[in-house]
């Protein structure tokens, strides 16, 4: 499923800038509105496209989830699915913009933002060594713009859940390339580490980049989405979408 929810239409001829968003793990698209509740705000000729995550079950990430908005909640894959559940993710994702792209930008939240990173590798061909591109939808046009908050690397070890270790041999990532990304880190953030280790090794992107933005919480949107919402009209400007998937790397 999916919740199409279009924000006021701009004043000019222009179409909206249309953002496909992906949730955290084990939410689903109403409680990531309300989480991007300032930041919509901020881009009101925006038209926002929220998926829900292939898996789904009755028990949310935690009890701020649970009081804030009815099961079922979603994830993106199972931890022991290992790297076939992370592309059984990719081809569902990819498969819905196919059906309904194409997409300006592709934001993520946490989970949403590890599958959001692997779903452009894997169209691309970047991402892990061992990965081809996914030729099957060659057809699928990239997005313009990655939006990470708060994102995780795609083969992080440690799952979402944190109750146990999978271990996995890490495979030489090469960097996305071609789509510009934005990355909001919080700086209170347990996951700050790994929000950093997705920037440096997944987008080859130094932390200091002005495409990284920290905001003073943890493991959230910030509560000032003024310096995102600025960054992503700057990237995004009035273009339309029209990129189509490079097979080949950079």
């Amino acid at each position: 499923k999916e919740l199409l929810d279009p924000a006021r239409p701009s004043s000019g001829s222009m179409a909206p800038q249309r953002i496909l968003c992906l949730h955290g793990w084990r939410t689903n698209p109403e409680f990531m509105e309300i989480q991007m509740k300032s930041l919509k705000a901020r881009l009101l000729d925006a038209e926002f496209a929220y998926l829900e995550g292939p898996i789904s079950g009755m028990l949310g990430a935690d009890d701020d989830v649970e009081k804030a908005c009815m099961p079922p909640y979603f994830q993106w894959w199972e931890p022991l699915d290992g790297l076939k559940g992370q592309m059984d993710a990719v081809r569902y994702v990819a498969e819905f913009m196919r059906e309904h792209g194409p997409f300006d930008a592709i934001l993520g939240f946490s989970e949403g933002a590890a599958c959001a990173s692997l779903v452009v590798a894997s169209l691309q061909g970047t991402g892990r060594a061992a990965e081809k591109p996914l030729l099957e939808f060659a057809d699928v046009m990239l997005p313009r713009l990655v939006i990470s908050v708060c994102g995780i690397c795609p083969d992080e070890e440690i799952p979402a859940c944190g109750c146990f270790v999978v271990r996995r041999r890490q495979a030489e990532v090469t960097p996305i390339c071609n789509v510009p990304s934005l990355h909001v880190i919080g700086e209170q953030d347990d996951d700050r580490w790994n929000s950093e280790k997705l920037v440096e090794e997944w987008f080859g992107c130094p932390v200091n980049s002005s495409r990284v933005l920290y905001h003073p919480s943890g493991h959230r949107f910030p509560l000032d989405a003024r310096p995102l919402a600025a960054a992503v009209h700057k990237l995004l400007g009035g273009q339309a979408a029209t990129t189509k998937a490079s097979l080949g790397g950079c």
